[in-house]
């Protein structure tokens, strides 16, 4: 079992999640949209890849302002 963080963003096209974890000396966020009313179970969006946990901190924020501005 992984342990990390996990981060959400609240967007007018629903709820972004991203997940960050540490695996084989890199650090990883699984990045997700939950929309009930267009998929129930979630979208997966790009995992994001990087050495630092906070590096990768960084580029999913920047990932999730530009992809999924706030309205």
């Amino acid at each position: 079992m992984k342990t990390g963080r996990l981060l959400k963003f609240q967007r007018p096209g629903g709820e972004v999640q991203a997940y960050i974890y540490r695996e084989g000396g890199q650090y990883h966020a699984a990045m997700y949209l939950y929309c009930p009313e267009r998929k129930p179970d979630g979208e997966l969006l790009p995992t994001i890849i990087g050495p630092t946990e906070g590096k990768v901190e960084e580029a999913v924020r920047a990932w999730v302002e530009k992809n999924y501005p706030r309205g």
